[in-house]
């Protein structure tokens, strides 16, 4: 036990088969249901703790409700040599999400580069996953999505556009560069657990109502966040939001629902996955040579004292993952809504669970 009111801590298998089973019970065939709890076991190993199993009763409700679909499929609506529009029937989003990326991947090795956009989608947590994914398969990878809307225009005091994610994974000799972000300047899991804690929050994360800068975690609660990087943040949410809505057909804006909202109305979003071969470019290895020298370059650069070594994008989330020491953290309200969950869907949850309240 760690952190002992607040967290139980699990074996990541214990983790993973509790969240299969649940996910299952809601009508989810059985591969499915293995692959969408391993991308959230793997995401809080990761320390992206908001798309690990935080996620797991806000999915769960929606499947019993309906808003997501236990047996959707992803189906090509119209597709090119180079591109392909997709409906993910509002099905779980980490199961059409690869198979999205691998069709851009499959266009891309024939075409060079490859855009496929997908309508309906629904929450496919960490977008970097997917970048990944490509750069494992030695292509330039590129993954977007939509959200609700939660940051206000540069003068503006009404949400407007979403924190939209944006992924770019680089393919080195070692392990890819991968920018893995959102628009906002902190997420509103963060500020709640700031306000569950009756702590402020740092100047310059979020505005109330009114659209004026707050440290009142609640204030910032029922108002918006802030862009990450001011104005160039929101026209970076702005224009994920356009090529994700425009391309796919797709919600965009004030279509896009909270997935927090009541399970019984969809939440639907829009996705963009882009894949590059570099080998088209010129001589594949020589590309992903100089790419390594480059990160090489970063990891030796000077380095102010006391900061630790310098890296890229990518490189401190490996190493989240090996601090982590095979521990899956799981809150308390999370255990609560997951017992309750399970006892509805007639399935058990882990033993450490049972004295819990």
């Amino acid at each position: 036990m760690q952190e002992k009111d607040r967290y139980l801590t699990l074996q990541p298998d214990t983790a993973k088969a509790m969240a299969q089973q649940l996910i299952a019970a809601t009508g989810v065939p059985d591969r499915t249901a293995e692959l969408v709890a391993s991308a959230l076991v793997s995401a809080d190993l990761q320390g992206k703790s908001s798309h690990g199993l935080l996620q797991l009763p806000v999915y769960l409700k929606r499947l019993k409700a309906g808003t997501i679909d236990p047996r959707g499929e992803l189906e090509t609506l119209q597709e090119g040599a180079a591109f392909a529009v997709c409906d993910a029937h509002c099905m779980l989003g980490h199961a059409a999400a690869p198979q999205a990326m691998a069709l851009a991947i499959k266009k891309a090795r024939l075409a060079g580069i490859a855009a496929v956009s997908v309508r309906r989608g629904t929450h496919f947590g960490v977008a970097g996953h997917y970048a990944r994914q490509a750069a494992k398969d030695g292509l330039v990878g590129i993954a977007m999505a939509n959200t609700r809307p939660m940051i206000a225009a540069p003068g503006g005091a009404e949400a407007i556009v979403g924190n939209n994610p944006l992924a770019i994974a680089i393919p080195t000799r070692s392990a890819p560069v991968v920018l893995d972000m959102a628009m906002s300047a902190t997420s509103m899991g963060a500020i709640r657990m700031a306000a569950a804690a009756g702590a402020p929050i740092d100047p310059g994360l979020a505005v109330d109502d009114q659209g004026l800068p707050t440290t009142d975690a609640v204030a910032a609660i029922s108002g918006m966040l802030a862009p990450a990087g001011g104005a160039k943040g929101f026209g970076l949410a702005l224009v994920v939001d356009l090529l994700c809505g425009l391309l796919s057909g797709g919600a965009m804006g004030a279509e896009v629902a909270s997935s927090y909202g009541p399970p019984d109305d969809p939440a639907e979003c829009s996705w963009l996955f882009i894949a590059i071969d570099p080998s088209v470019f010129g001589d594949g290895s020589a590309i992903t040579a100089r790419a390594e020298a480059y990160v090489t370059a970063v990891e030796r650069s000077s380095r102010v004292p006391g900061t630790g070594a310098a890296h890229v994008p990518g490189r401190r989330r490996q190493g989240a993952r090996r601090q982590a020491q095979d521990q899956v953290p799981v809150s308390r309200l999370t255990i609560t809504a997951l017992k309750t969950l399970a006892a509805e869907l007639g399935r058990s949850v882990p033993p450490a669970f049972a004295d819990l309240d």
